[in-house]
């Protein structure tokens, strides 16, 4: 029995699967066939391409996006991906049937940013990673969160474009594991052994958190780095509310890697949130940071989370400190970990600003 890709259902696409296509006019069928380099069946054969592996799929959707968008009218062209096994549920979307037998316009498996398609983005490495410090009340600097940024050769994106765009076609589960492994092979290179390695993540991309994330885990050992070094953070984007995102914290901690949340204080971090998830780093949005010193209802929230986080031994981390007010009242109200343009901007390499002279 095969099973198909929900495309609505906003699942990421597997490493493996069999894309068959269904077109009515002779020329998109050849077009088709054209771009599968293996296909030798005849021209009334159905018309398949199988792939093995995130790269595969990559060149091949990249290569047919660039093949349809040259001609001068749409093409409508639709297919289906198959898998060997049930799609299960993905993190917080819902189950939905499949529809027409899981077929699908062939343009929801494409998107762009500034005029590139997502494909060429994650199969080229078409990004690069900066770094921004995390220092203590006395202004050492203990770690660095990194952060997808564009190469300053090529037009400019909003990350959180290229990411919403990569969720769209499928394709964010490639994306995440592309920026993921870029971040920890920078931090092999560039940082020492006991350094704090705060990366983004999204758990909504890991449809089986203990094969997607096998990779990562391999990657770690095979550049040196110690997993306990490491802080996989929750993306701003994601939704808290799936109880199988405990899973994905269960399967980072038994490597030895911390788990932070974002924006807490916004959106659906909530307060009941951290209790739930108890996460090792709690990264207070910058909402309740901007003049904090000045503002009463700030500084009782402050109070508030500092006082939760510590019933399960968290550490929070201010976000956003952009004042040297604020991180004048931050430390004594007993903050322990801060982050800002206060001590640096994001750079493509390690910065060592001596903010304890500020």
């Amino acid at each position: 029995m095969s099973h198909y890709h929900k495309i609505s259902t906003s699942l990421p696409l597997r490493d493996a699967g069999l894309v068959e296509f269904a077109a009515e006019s002779s020329e998109t069928r050849s077009l088709l066939r054209e771009a599968i380099y293996d296909f030798e069946d005849g021209e009334d054969a159905p018309i398949t391409f199988r792939y093995d592996s995130q790269e595969q799929l990559l060149r091949f959707l990249s290569k047919l996006q660039l093949r349809l968008k040259s001609k001068e009218d749409d093409i409508p062209v639709q297919c289906r991906i198959c898998y060997d096994h049930e799609q299960e549920p993905g993190l917080f979307s819902e189950e939905e049937p499949s529809s027409k037998d899981g077929w699908f316009a062939l343009t929801e498996l494409f998107g762009e940013v500034s005029g590139r398609s997502i494909s060429e983005y994650i199969l080229h490495r078409m990004f690069t990673t900066h770094l921004q410090p995390v220092v203590q009340p006395n202004g050492n600097i203990v770690g660095y969160e990194f952060l997808l940024r564009p190469l300053p050769e090529q037009m400019p994106f909003r990350p959180a474009e290229l990411f919403e765009t990569a969720r769209k076609t499928g394709q964010h589960s490639f994306l995440d594991r592309e920026a993921r492994h870029s971040a920890i092979r920078l931090s092999a290179s560039h940082l020492q052994t006991g350094t704090k390695r705060f990366i983004n993540f999204l758990p909504s991309s890991l449809h089986k958190p203990d094969t997607c994330l096998k990779g990562t885990f391999e990657l770690m050992k095979e550049t040196g780095t110690d997993p306990r070094d490491y802080v996989f953070e929750v993306m701003e984007t994601e939704s808290l509310d799936d109880p199988r995102l405990a899973k994905v914290f269960d399967v980072y901690r038994q490597e030895g890697v911390s788990l932070a949340l974002d924006d807490v204080g916004s959106g659906s971090a909530t307060l009941d949130t951290v209790d739930r998830l108890q996460p090792d780093y709690v990264k207070m949005d910058r909402r309740w940071v901007s003049h904090c010193d000045s503002d009463n209802g700030k500084q009782k929230y402050i109070e508030k989370l500092l006082e939760r986080v510590s019933r399960f031994h968290g550490v929070v981390l201010a976000e956003g400190v952009e004042r040297a007010e604020e991180w004048e009242y931050l430390r004594k109200a007993g903050v322990p970990l801060f982050q800002g343009f206060l001590f640096g901007r994001a750079s493509p390499v390690p910065s060592a600003i001596p903010v304890a002279a500020l």
